[in-house]
């Protein structure tokens, strides 16, 4: 699996889902992903929140290396954004106060960064899941399934094989601040954290059906 920042809620369900995974720690940075930028659910649609990068998005280096850029001050754009889509949430005054520290510290990594936030996410989204990181990169992994490309913006994941299971990552229908809104496939899990709170589990474990 990569290391996403926000992830969207088909990553959240299929970490629910297999619970055991590698996340992959030694790739070089993919521009135009989910590793730095989430989506989150306004009044008009989906948002997107991007995290600038030192030296820009074109720039060739490993993940890791990656640096976040403070002279712009994305931070308070972040939280202002997801104040006003989820302010009125019924979980938001619960659950906020956990993710304001991130909009306060300046942490240099991306990878750093997006590994706390997840590893956030995990317990307080009470995911039964087992995380693990790549040692090394390895282009073509054996005996894994390969996920590091699976979370494109604008695309559903569909079907795929975990373990001896071929499974669908479909849309589970839940309470939403905007409810008549078309929903993003790549949308954050923090609407369903905001929205539903402890029965979001419920809700990622709906999310992948067996077949």
């Amino acid at each position: 699996m990569p290391m996403l920042y926000c992830p969207p809620l088909s990553y959240m369900a299929l970490l629910n889902a297999t619970g055991d995974i590698c996340i992959e720690a030694h790739e070089n940075y993919i521009k135009s992903t989910y590793r730095n930028r989430c989506e989150i659910l306004g009044s008009n649609g989906p948002i997107d929140l991007s995290i600038p990068l030192v030296g820009g998005r074109d720039h060739h280096q490993s993940y890791k290396d990656a640096r976040i850029a403070y002279d712009f001050d994305w931070q308070h754009r972040h939280q202002m954004s997801i104040i006003s889509c989820y302010g009125s949430a019924p979980f938001f005054e619960h659950y906020m106060p956990y993710l304001e520290p991130f909009f306060e510290k300046k942490t240099l990594s991306l990878f750093d960064l997006n590994r706390q936030i997840l590893e956030l996410l995990i317990r307080l989204m009470k995911v039964d899941v087992k995380v693990n990181y790549s040692d090394s990169f390895e282009k073509n992994p054996v005996d894994r399934v390969d996920l590091r490309n699976a979370f494109k913006p604008g695309k559903d994941i569909g079907s795929i094989v975990v373990g001896q299971n071929k499974c669908m990552v479909k849309n589970v229908p839940y309470m939403r601040v905007f409810e008549a809104v078309d929903v993003s496939a790549g949308l954050s899990c923090l609407d369903l954290l905001f929205n539903e709170g402890p029965a979001s589990k419920t809700i990622l474990k709906q999310m992948i059906t067996e077949f």
